[in-house]
């Protein structure tokens, strides 16, 4: 199967003006098949991982690809085919859970900066500094670990609390862009229904248990408060450098295609071409090949 014909304007959102997550739907217009999926991110992968050489060699830019959905939508398995064929030296991932101490000691963005890839290295993250604006938003009794000035009571964190914590990470963001990082979000868009079906076969699958939580049960009663955070959340922080995908996630081959398909062609309009050879390094290499060529 030739590679998908993206529209990225069904997906890509790089402002705030006139969005909603009603417009757009957990279903893809298309389903793609298992083995077609399969196909399409493999020539994918395959256009990543020259890229990432490309990137590697040049020594100048990194990428940081961000993923956030409500649990079950898919993250965990989608990246792990974005990756699989890339150079393991060429990648990291990242995932990030409940804060510890040490990083609640610190400003919600410290924990991410650690993380982000030095140049030449594809990062990803699964889950990021946006949970600070979601589920956060959604509990936000968590904010009294946080020990922040002026948040004494959960009924402290108002909008401007919210706010704040946008404006910050827009300035994070466009930064990484500034000093030659590519960043990319995708929000992973799964139904109540899917999410439902998708737990329950983890509770009949054995070897699926381990994925098990009951706070993804204890969640679902917030789920209108959720999507609201992330929509306020996208909202806020879109913009042309910094974009946001939302991705159809009710049909897993279909969104895995779709979210490869981005990134291959952000990639290559990103734009990295092989390190011009400079004269100093050609004689170095017309030295070695006679070097080479006249060992006993």
């Amino acid at each position: 199967m030739p590679k998908l014909n993206i529209d990225l304007k069904k997906f890509e959102i790089t402002s705030a003006k006139k969005f909603s997550l009603s417009d757009f739907s957990t279903s893809p217009e298309v389903e793609i098949s298992k083995s077609d999926s399969k196909d399409i991110i493999e020539e994918n992968v395959s256009s990543i991982a020259d890229f990432q050489e490309r990137m590697y060699a040049n020594q100048k830019r990194s990428v940081l690809i961000i993923f956030q959905a409500i649990d079950a939508a898919g993250k965990d398995g989608t990246i792990e085919r974005l990756v699989t064929g890339i150079n393991p030296q060429g990648v990291q991932v990242n995932s990030f859970k409940k804060p510890t101490p040490e990083e609640l000691s610190h400003d919600f963005l410290w924990r991410v900066q650690r993380k982000l890839p030095p140049r030449g290295i594809i990062g990803v993250f699964n889950r990021s500094h946006y949970e600070e604006t979601l589920v956060v938003r959604v509990h936000p009794e968590y904010l009294m670990s946080q020990h922040i000035p002026g948040i004494e009571a959960p009924e402290d964190a108002t909008d401007e609390l919210w706010q704040r914590r946008f404006k910050m990470i827009r300035n994070f963001e466009q930064n990484l862009v500034d000093t030659g990082t590519l960043v990319l979000k995708f929000f992973l868009y799964v139904s109540k229904d899917e999410q439902k079906k998708r737990l329950l076969d983890r509770i009949k699958d054995e070897d699926k248990h381990w994925k098990f939580k009951i706070d993804d049960i204890n969640e679902r009663p917030h789920w209108k408060e959720y999507l609201h955070a992330f929509e306020e959340a996208i909202a806020n922080t879109a913009s042309p450098d910094c974009p946001w995908f939302i991705i159809p996630a009710d049909d897993k081959n279909t969104m895995r295609a779709i979210v490869s398909s981005i990134v291959e062609m952000k990639l290559q309009d990103f734009k990295e071409d092989w390190p011009t050879t400079n004269p100093s390094d050609l004689e170095d290499i017309k030295l070695g090949k006679s070097m080479l060529q006249n060992e006993n």
